[in-house]
């Protein structure tokens, strides 16, 4: 079963509710793993959105998903993180882009291979636990 825009925003509110209420206690790592949790319902609400036919620039999760992007990439400690916070940087910068790009052009595919890109990353954030 397909899930609908709605649906998929409904179940991010869900998880966002959530996140905020163990935001309080997280440590860095965890506000971290919180942070791609919601850029991944970000891109799952943008692809469903334009599975429905809709178009996605200038919508909330558009703009939600640049903005965890930006975050990210303003958050990694550069002096700590050396050559590895530097190509975390360049990874985010280029999902900005291919974001930038597929938004634009409403395109679901290059949502899913940026999804899929984003899935990497997290699913190696997450081992670091």
């Amino acid at each position: 079963m397909t899930a609908t825009a709605s649906t998929v925003r409904a179940t991010g509110l869900y998880r966002r509710l959530q996140h905020e209420s163990r935001a309080a206690a997280a440590d860095p790592v965890e506000l971290v793993t919180m942070l791609y949790d919601e850029l991944e319902v970000a891109i799952g609400v943008l692809a469903a959105m334009v599975r429905q036919g809709q178009r996605v620039s200038a919508t909330e999760p558009a703009h939600r998903a640049r903005a965890i992007l930006i975050g990210l990439d303003a958050g990694l400690d550069r002096e700590a993180g050396g050559d590895v916070a530097e190509a975390l940087s360049r990874v985010y910068r280029s999902m900005r882009r291919k974001l930038d790009e597929v938004v634009a052009a409403n395109d679901e595919a290059g949502l899913r291979d940026l999804l899929d890109g984003i899935l990497t990353v997290s699913n190696a954030w997450r081992q670091l636990r």
